[in-house]
């Protein structure tokens, strides 16, 4: 199933759930030759989603090509998966124009067609990009290289004929396009001209938005050849919309650095009270404020506020909701809509409804940590089904993930109900370094609200007298205490404030070697279980305490030590043995 979602250009992130269900229902049953065919599947929709370091190449911190073909090759009994393999390779190879590899993947393939019967497309695909293969090395190579090469195409292409005589929805595309460059090759022009757009035409008819976006790509090469430049970008530009709606973020990449003037945005047409920031305004030095902007704020709701606002602003959305998660469940914590010049920001703290958001994008986006954008999300997608998408006109839909450190620590949702394709690859770089940012910050806002929690309940401890509460150091001095130790050993604020108050000098002499082995105990642990000792009042008096102590942090020179006067249990203790001792007495 999954080979058939590829080859019939599914969108990239429904093909790359069903793939990882796949393999993990694979993995659970032990299907090794299974698990290894998916493998090679999932790693061809990764690359052309953009998610391996480099595009066209599958290795990444997971998966090294070099170990797994090894892997394939030492045991036979993976031959069917190993030939899949050399296929998804070949696919990825050229589609990252590095072509001699892709011809090398393509002859390890036919090496191992005799494994099994190919699926109705998987056979179609080694053909398909075998023949493309040989075709774009051709003009780079020697009179003799040359003759080899469009050998190869011409077969590939003979193979490919047939099987559109038996289907001709699903290849001619694929005939038509391979046609198209044994007409380049051989010199005929306007054959190959016809046959580019009619291979453009056929992969629009029959969906497959992969094929399209190739013969879009293959044509524009063609005419740049022929220097026309203006004719090659609107083919280009065509290609890259295709890329994009497949979902192949990582081709829509290779595009942009190959052809930079793909990446100027062209302007929305149509209607719009959205608050757009014009591309030639998201520079440098606006990035720079915009991420001061969010990092200098550790205030939550001025935080939020600050992002919402930003958001919006530079991403030509009309509404946009921050998610937090509040245990298992996801909670809108505010929400941002525009007002003919102004963004209205509103705190929520609402748990998520179907009403309010589409569920399923939103759970994709917890589940993967990957962005979701929809250009036009009233055409049919891997989300469709979903009833917020059903109920409402939402046509451009963006969802990212706020990631710090490997922890989802929100989403940021973002949409425009008025016009398809606002969120641009100019704004979404922005967007995710906006992001990036956020994840950051409202991680530390929380850590210092949790502080300011943590220490306000101390303080209210502290404040409230129960216990005698001071904090020192290991020289001795005693930094801070509450009323009820200064009561404890009879002192004034103002001597603790003067520095008089030592640790050291309150303990009497028959407890300090106990104290100092119980200072070794605190560096060596950390902390100190209650222990009973005297401390010395102002007037030479002693208090009998139980005292229990802890570092603020390992390897600190300061702590907090809490501190219960036992004088009334010493009091009651001695009350007790008088009586059992006069007791004794009157019985004897």
């Amino acid at each position: 199933m999954n080979a058939n979602l590829l080859a019939t250009g599914d969108p990239l992130v429904d093909t790359h759930r069903e793939a990882e269900n796949s393999l993990e229902f694979a993995q659970r049953t032990r299907f090794g030759l299974v698990v290894d065919t998916i493998t090679a599947q999932l790693y061809l929709i990764r690359t052309l989603r953009g998610l391996t370091p480099e595009f066209g190449c599958f290795n990444d911190a997971q998966f090294d090509e070099l170990r797994f073909e090894r892997h394939l090759a030492n045991d036979p009994h993976l031959a069917f998966a190993e030939c899949r393999y050399w296929i998804r390779k070949l696919q990825a190879r050229f589609l990252a124009a590095d072509y001699s590899s892709a011809i090398e993947a393509s002859s390890n393939a036919q090496r191992l067609l005799w494994t099994s019967r190919f699926t109705l497309f998987e056979g179609a695909e080694y053909e398909f990009y075998s023949a493309l293969s040989h075709a774009a090395v051709w003009d780079s190579t020697t009179a003799d290289e040359r003759e080899h090469h469009f050998k190869a195409v011409t077969a590939h292409y003979k193979q490919l004929g047939v099987r559109a005589e038996n289907c001709p929805e699903n290849f001619v595309t694929r005939v038509a396009l391979v046609g198209a460059e044994i007409a380049r090759i051989e010199g005929r022009e306007l054959d190959a001209e016809r046959l580019y757009e009619q291979a453009m035409r056929s992969a629009h008819a029959n969906g497959f938005v992969h094929n399209e976006a190739l013969a879009n790509e293959l044509a524009a090469r063609f005419y740049r050849a022929r220097g026309f430049e203006k004719i090659a970008y609107g083919y280009l530009r065509d290609a890259r919309y295709c890329y994009l709606r497949w979902g192949a973020t990582g081709k829509v990449r290779q595009l942009d650095d190959l052809y930079p003037r793909l990446r100027e945005e062209e302007p929305v047409t149509g209607p719009t009270s959205t608050i757009g920031t014009p591309v030639e305004h998201l520079d440098l030095a606006t990035v720079i404020k915009v991420l001061q902007a969010v990092s200098g704020e550790m205030v939550l709701e001025k935080l939020i506020d600050t992002l919402m606002r930003t958001a919006i602003e530079h991403a030509g959305a009309e509404r946009g909701l921050l998610i937090l998660p509040r245990d298992v469940e996801q909670s809108i914590e505010a929400e941002a809509m525009t007002s003919g010049d102004t963004i209205i920001v509103r705190l929520r703290e609402e748990f998520m409804a179907e009403t309010e958001v589409p569920e399923s994008i939103i759970h994709y986006v917890v589940r993967t940590q990957e962005s979701v954008m929809l250009d036009d999300a009233a055409s049919h997608n891997a989300f469709s089904a979903d009833p917020y998408l059903r109920r409402h006109d939402a046509r451009s839909i963006l969802c990212l993930p706020l990631i710090n450190q490997a922890k989802l620590i929100g989403l940021l949702y973002l949409e425009n109900n008025l016009t398809p394709h606002v969120f641009t690859p100019t704004r979404i770089a922005v967007l995710k370094l906006l992001a990036s940012q956020a994840a950051i910050s409202l991680e530390n806002t929380r850590l210092y609200r949790d502080l300011e929690k943590r220490e306000a309940k101390i303080r209210r401890l502290v404040d409230a007298n129960i216990m005698g509460i001071f904090i020192w150091n290991f020289e001795g001095q005693i930094i801070e205490a509450n009323e009820a130790f200064l009561q404890m050993v009879n002192y004034s604020r103002e001597d603790l404030v003067s520095g008089r108050l030592n640790w050291k000098d309150l303990t009497p002499p028959e407890w300090r070697d106990l104290t100092e082995r119980n200072v070794e105990q605190i560096k060596a642990t950390g902390t100190l279980r209650p222990y009973e000792k005297e401390y010395f009042r102002s007037d030479r008096s002693r208090v009998p305490v139980l005292v229990g102590s802890a570092v603020f942090e390992e390897g600190q020179n300061d702590g907090v030590a809490f501190v219960l006067d036992l004088s009334e249990q010493k009091r009651a203790e001695e009350a007790l043995r008088r009586s059992q001792a006069y007791l004794a007495e009157a019985q004897a």
